[in-house]
């Protein structure tokens, strides 16, 4: 997926996906996974003890939690990516910074970038000094494609028979947003959700994962590389509505597994 005019988007509601992807997307994607769990799912965890995020208004981050403030009580704070700027709210006080480095970012924030979220298939976190590799149009693509994902999961979880659904969260040490619905010991149990590419999917997907045994056979279950079914980006981006398209391959996968 090159184009050497540089990123575009497309014409729909999540405009800030991109129709080509930059040659150092996924590095780029890497360093977003790095702050997502050692700066932003740390300022969660820290003061909560729970590191999920959210996909957000105005980009992706923790929900709103409580800080405590000794005899002042309590203090509403949140974080968030969005673009190429790291954002805060304290007390109803927002500012934000340009995202250099995992030390800055952390600083800012008030934690030491941390490894607590981090998962077996999280990059290392490496040099917190060194620079990050972001910038404003895969910003904007990682808030849509996660806003994409929100909508089409809440989508999902909202069907008559989804049993034990699970709230919708953007996971920081897998950098991905998910949900799981199906009774476990029945055997229909599953995660379903939208990843913005990872070492074994170059570029962005969304996916079935079955928690169960699924017919081999059914060429539905595509994806070797975790024993699920997945959805590459230009099936996905080459539809006239991307959401439907991702919401019809959930629900494929929903409907194999219950039916």
């Amino acid at each position: 997926m090159k184009d050497n005019s540089g990123p575009q988007q497309p014409k729909h509601a999540y405009g800030g996906l991109l129709t080509e992807l930059p040659e150092d997307y996924l590095a780029s994607v890497e360093d977003y996974h790095r702050l997502a769990y050692a700066v932003v799912g740390e300022a969660r965890r820290v003061a909560t003890g729970r590191f999920g995020l959210r996909s957000l208004a105005e980009g992706f981050g923790t929900p709103i939690f409580d800080v405590p403030m000794g005899r002042a009580g309590e203090m509403e704070c949140r974080v968030w990516i969005a673009g190429d700027e790291l954002h805060a709210e304290e007390g109803g006080v927002p500012r934000s910074i340009h995202i250099t480095t995992l030390a800055a970012a952390a600083a800012f924030v008030g934690v030491a970038p941390g490894t607590e979220a981090r998962e077996h298939d999280s990059p290392e976190l490496g040099d917190a000094e060194r620079w990050l590799r972001v910038s404003p149009e895969v910003g904007a693509h990682l808030v849509s494609w996660f806003r994409l994902g929100n909508d089409v999961l809440e989508q999902l979880r909202a069907l008559p028979g989804a049993v034990d659904a699970d709230e919708v969260q953007l996971w920081p040490g897998h950098l991905d947003i998910a949900t799981a619905i199906g009774d476990a010991e029945g055997g229909t149990r599953a995660t379903f959700g939208l990843s913005p590419g990872d070492a074994a999917h170059r570029y962005p997907y969304a996916y079935v994962g079955p928690w169960g045994e699924v017919d081999g056979a059914d060429p539905y279950w595509n994806d070797a590389a975790f024993g699920g079914a997945s959805l590459p980006y230009s099936e996905i981006l080459g539809t006239a509505n991307p959401a439907d398209a991702a919401f019809e391959f959930l629900f494929a996968g929903y409907d194999s597994i219950n039916g």
